[in-house]
């Protein structure tokens, strides 16, 4: 099998014009580089066309992260001994993380899945754990669930073997969330409230904090969205990151917005277009917006913002639910054509990318779109139930904090 598959597949679809065509090559020939420096295991680096590699990174834009990355991984592996790849794996788990940022999905796979046969688990255990939990989280956002799951079972055994809890409950999170992707809730809740209880009872708050966010998800996707966005609210101060705290804010404003509540979501997606680290994240969040606009019938708001989203390159979760968004709106605004022509093809997508619980969606849509009478009167928030009240106002405490004025 070719390696680096997800690499030529991608300069495949790309334009040579395009600046993601050059961040692209550089890290597919970083990649064959690091391949031959440890096939060869002797010898000088410029016999592995060092040079040549050097100027398809200096070939990015000078303003793109990853041409610091990629040139760092490229300047270890010249100071480094052939096989030496101590200095070489911290800058690749970069590297993958980058690509995560951007949504690349497959590619930010390919390169953990490039760190691991080199990496020592006694001496790298937790590089190899965190690679094997990420491939599995980037897998299941490729649509890839058996290989998801795959890698969750592996990150799984590297822990059990040096005796890592914390690795072990992580490794079971990312089985948790494959199971949330196929649609076996009962499944994901049991392995989740499992891994709470665990992870509060040896203080790791971090895991804790994660396995929340992802029983929230699954009390949202069964109905309980008050629980959900509780639970969420619980998580967010055990969070680890930025990043965590981006996604988790993200969804707790996806359960104000499925209860109605939009002027509420509306403040949590502002913070998050403006503020969010995460790209997949602030495409989201624009997307909820659109939602929001068509909620309230704001039809060029709602114009507005599905232009902005419509040459966008999603990976194939987001993908269908921006089909759904679509259909959802052009619904509210009376569009019947349109809204089912776009139900249809979420369908279809959802089918093919085995989205089960996005198909289920996308299907109960359709339904409504064809049956429902079309009116033009905008949905209407209630008042926020005591149990979030809370919730809300530290949303609304945090946008004043912030300071988006939006």
């Amino acid at each position: 099998m070719l390696r680096h598959l997800a690499f030529f597949e991608e300069l495949a679809k790309t334009k040579e014009t395009d600046a993601n065509w050059r961040s692209t090559s550089a890290g597919l020939v970083v990649l064959r580089l690091i391949d031959q420096w440890m096939a060869a295991g002797s010898g000088e680096g410029e016999g592995w066309g060092l040079s040549a590699v050097r100027d398809a990174v200096n070939a990015i834009e000078e303003t793109t992260p990853v041409r610091r990355i990629l040139a760092s991984v490229v300047d270890a592996i010249a100071e480094s001994k052939p096989g030496d790849v101590s200095a070489v794996i911290p800058r690749l788990m970069a590297y993958a993380k980058s690509l995560e940022y951007d949504s690349r999905w497959t590619l930010a796979a390919d390169v953990y899945s490039t760190i691991l046969p080199y990496a020592d688990p006694v001496v790298d255990a937790d590089v190899v754990i965190t690679a094997h939990v990420q491939s599995s989280t980037c897998l299941r956002f490729a649509g890839d669930f058996d290989g998801a799951l795959a890698a969750s079972h592996r990150a799984q055994e590297f822990a059990a073997a040096i005796d890592d809890v914390a690795g072990q409950l992580r490794g079971q999170i990312v089985e948790a969330r494959v199971s949330i992707s196929r649609g076996n809730f009962p499944v994901a809740a049991s392995v989740l409230d499992s891994v709470i209880d665990a992870a509060e009872r040896q203080h790791l708050s971090e895991v804790e904090s994660r396995a929340l966010h992802e029983r929230a998800a699954v009390a949202g996707m069964t109905g309980d969205l008050e629980k959900a966005i509780r639970l969420m609210h619980a998580a967010l101060p055990l969070a680890a990151s930025q990043r965590d705290r981006d996604r988790i804010l993200a969804d707790i404003a996806t359960g104000f917005l499925e209860l109605g509540l939009l002027d509420i979501a509306g403040e949590a997606y502002v913070i998050l277009i403006a503020t969010a680290q995460d790209r997949s994240v602030r495409l989201g969040s624009i997307m909820n917006m659109m939602d929001i606009a068509s909620r309230q019938r704001a039809e060029p708001v709602f114009d507005r913002y599905r232009r902005e989203l419509a040459t966008v390159e999603f990976p194939p979760y987001m993908h269908a639910k921006f089909l759904i968004t679509l259909g959802n709106g052009y619904k509210r605004f009376a569009n019947q054509d349109l809204a089912v022509s776009n139900l249809e093809e979420a369908i279809q997508y959802s089918r093919a990318k085995g989205l089960n619980h996005l198909l289920f969606e996308a299907e109960e849509a359709l339904a409504a779109a064809r049956s429902e009478a079309l009116t033009p009167t905008p949905e209407t928030a209630e008042l926020v139930p005591e149990g979030i009240a809370v919730v809300a106002e530290a949303i609304r405490a945090m946008k004043e904090t912030v300071g988006t004025g939006a």
